[in-house]
């Protein structure tokens, strides 16, 4: 292989003149995507992407390109084009590559060796375990009719013409399917299986499809309850997703914007003394970790509430300098195609000490929200939240009837305030970014039902 690394300075070496600052990404990436419907195979699909996106900055005007072509030509066709787009951008005096800092020589446990030598056909018996081990969980277990496998293998170069040079390997691994029930009446019901990780071996077929299985057959005949105020313990997979949004709100451009229910509260109690939420680009296997961030700042944890407190918000290079402060390491890249741009990295609320058992077990009366569906009800902007759910009832500290066609209704302000206990089953879930969270016991929530 090339020394991709090299061929990024060069590039910068070239390019960079007078005023003007560039920098170079490169990408190299393998993706596997797997789909199964009832065990027989449906997609088989593996891509190569390689590129160089090429960012200018001169005086504050930006220009960007890039190419997948790596011939001497094109290349120098694109950093030139990056040139002179910048030339010709509106400026904004913010707009400034970060200064070189030393990267922590820390193993962030993000590499899987193994990962480049599992074949195909490994990955295909893998779901088909994971179908199995759903369908022999309960005989109402009906089917398994999609069942995904995806990985990716990368590799990322990165220089630019302040001195920073940096690179770094990351492998990613993930498997969801839906799985579907079925009682006698005819009844049908649906829910999730899912496992992700950096490490192939570190999902579990059985855990995955009996998880999947269990959750399905807990909501089969689901019926709606009376409307009234109640408390109600979320799964981790069911809180991950207002958790996604909640962290929306709690970036450096949405408070710039004004665009966060948490505007103006840095130093305020914003959340109940169980609450403690950061974001950690350096956690060890984390599914967002990585050394550096999309512009060369090494990453780090971030404490953004604290025991209730709101302390503050992620930043990259280009909303600190306009707030006045340091970069937290979260400037995010999708690909070679794209500018960084501000985002989360491993963003999780920090787990307490009592397990789920223990949570449910304590609640007089309430709700166990399995799965919640999301139809826009949750807003970053105003706070409003107000989601579908599905579940189980609770009744003296035990999971009774199944409970559906329920809404759940309250304030992303009241939520983290009514936050009453928080689990020790820390799970991470890539739906609305890579998101954290522990079973999580919520007090004083409007259940709308019948």
């Amino acid at each position: 292989m090339s020394d991709y690394l090299e061929l990024a300075r060069d590039v910068v070496s070239q390019a960079a003149k007078d005023q003007v600052e560039v920098e170079a990404y490169i990408l190299d990436e393998l993706e596997t995507q797997i789909q199964l419907g009832n065990e027989e195979v449906e997609k088989l699909s593996q891509s190569v992407s390689r590129g160089m996106g090429i960012r200018a900055i001169d005086q504050g005007k930006v220009g960007y390109a890039f190419t997948s072509d790596f011939s001497e030509a094109s290349i120098k066709q694109t950093w030139q084009m990056a040139v002179e787009l910048a030339a010709v951008s509106s400026p904004d005096e913010f707009r400034k590559l970060p200064e070189p800092q030393m990267i922590p020589d820390q193993d962030l446990d993000i590499w899987d060796p193994e990962l480049p030598k599992i074949t195909p056909e490994q990955k295909i018996e893998l779901l088909r375990d994971i179908a199995r081990s759903a369908l022999d969980y309960d005989p109402r277990i009906l089917m398994v009719p999609m069942n995904i496998y995806i990985d990716a293998i990368s590799h990322v170069y990165l220089a630019n013409s302040k001195g920073f040079a940096g690179t770094y390997d990351r492998t990613v691994t993930g498997v969801y399917c839906l799985i579907i029930a079925k009682d006698q009446s005819g009844e049908t019901s649906e829910a999730f299986g899912q496992g992700f990780s950096n490490y192939y071996h570190d999902l579990d077929p059985v855990a995955i499809g009996q998880g999947g299985a269990e959750r399905a057959v807990a909501i089969l005949g689901g019926e709606s309850v009376p409307t009234q105020t109640a408390s109600v313990v979320f799964s981790p997979l069911a809180f991950s997703n207002i958790l996604g949004y909640i962290s929306q709100a709690m970036n450096a451009e949405a408070m710039q914007k004004k665009r966060s229910f948490l505007l103006g509260k840095v130093g305020q109690e914003v959340a109940s003394d169980k609450v403690i939420l950061l974001d950690n680009g350096r956690m060890k296997g984390g599914l967002a970790s990585a050394p550096f961030d999309g512009e060369g700042v090494p990453t780090k944890a971030t404490r953004l509430i604290d025991e209730g407190v709101f302390q503050g918000v992620v930043y990259d290079s280009y909303t600190a300098r306009k707030g006045g402060t340091f970069s937290t390491g979260n400037a995010q890249r999708s690909s070679h195609r794209s500018v960084p741009s501000l985002g989360m990295s491993n963003f999780y609320l920090q787990p307490g000490s009592k397990t789920p058992q223990q949570i449910i077990g304590s609640l007089e009366n309430g709700m166990y929200v399995t799965d919640i569906m999301q139809t826009g009800g949750v807003d970053p902007v105003t706070g409003d939240c107000s989601v579908g759910a599905y579940g189980r009832w609770i009744e003296k500290g035990v999971l009774t009837k199944p409970v559906s066609g329920v809404t759940i209704a309250t304030t992303l302000n009241d939520l983290l305030m009514n936050i009453s206990e928080v689990g020790n089953d820390l799970t991470f879930t890539p739906l609305v970014g890579i998101v954290g969270t522990p079973t999580v016991r919520v007090d004083n929530i409007t259940v709308g039902g019948k």
